[in-house]
């Protein structure tokens, strides 16, 4: 049996073409879907807001949680801002989005104390001083033609010491060039002493049962992983 709502879904945010793999029609994609960008989430049971939210809720206490200054970045609709709320956390959350459609749609909810319209790529790195935030989480954000890995080396510079950086990562069949390139550069990070990779669970990131067979869907796909990642205390 297939659902008529999540086929729509699953064409629109999963299916795309080859010809629009690419940043500049990522940018166009976002532009054009906003509107319908969380009921299509929702129809494909989009769990990756409340995977990292529970995750960045199990590491710290809630004393912490009360005061922590965290970001989101690539904060999408603002629905990981609400996850996070819900887990907990009470204090300011910065959002930091590369689309304004986006980002309005998430400063409506009232979840965020400020918003950054801003595509972080290596030559462009991100509009903070070093150490502004106690924690930084990323939902689907390090993926292709969003946010690649060599920024991650910038992102730990916006942390404090010893603080996480909890991001979910899709690795499906058609991105295995930028799963190689993201795991090469945590393992630098790594041997530099700039990192500590604390934990990679695998969890069931959308649910597409009831997709229609004539999309071939891969089920494996349907899985990503959230990672935990603590910043030296030396940089």
């Amino acid at each position: 049996m297939t659902n008529k709502r999540l086929n729509e879904a699953y064409g629109r945010i999963i299916n795309i073409s080859p010809a629009d793999d690419n940043p500049a029609a990522t940018q166009k994609h976002y532009i054009e879907n906003c509107e319908t960008w969380e009921s299509d989430m929702k129809s494909m049971t989009y769990n990756a807001p409340d995977v990292a939210a529970q995750k960045a809720a199990s590491l710290v206490s809630r004393e912490q949680m009360e005061h922590f200054k965290l970001l989101d970045l690539g904060t999408g609709t603002g629905i990981s801002g609400v996850a996070l709320r819900r887990a907990g956390f009470l204090g300011d959350i910065s959002a930091l989005d590369g689309s304004p459609g986006m980002l309005k749609l998430a400063m409506e909810k009232g979840t965020y104390s400020d918003e950054t319209e801003h595509l972080l790529t290596s030559s462009n790195p991100l509009p903070y001083p070093d150490q502004s935030f106690d924690m930084v989480v990323s939902v689907s954000s390090f993926t292709k033609h969003h946010i690649e890995s060599d920024c991650l080396e910038d992102v730990l510079r916006v942390l404090k010491p010893l603080s996480y950086l909890i991001a979910t990562v899709r690795f499906d069949r058609h991105m295995q060039d930028y799963k190689a390139r993201f795991y090469n550069e945590l393992d630098r990070l790594e041997a530099a002493g700039l990192i500590k990779i604390c934990s990679r669970d695998k969890y069931l990131h959308y649910r597409w049962d009831e997709v229609s067979d004539e999309f071939e869907v891969n089920f494996e796909d349907q899985y990503a992983h959230v990672l935990v990642l603590q910043k030296s205390g030396n940089n």
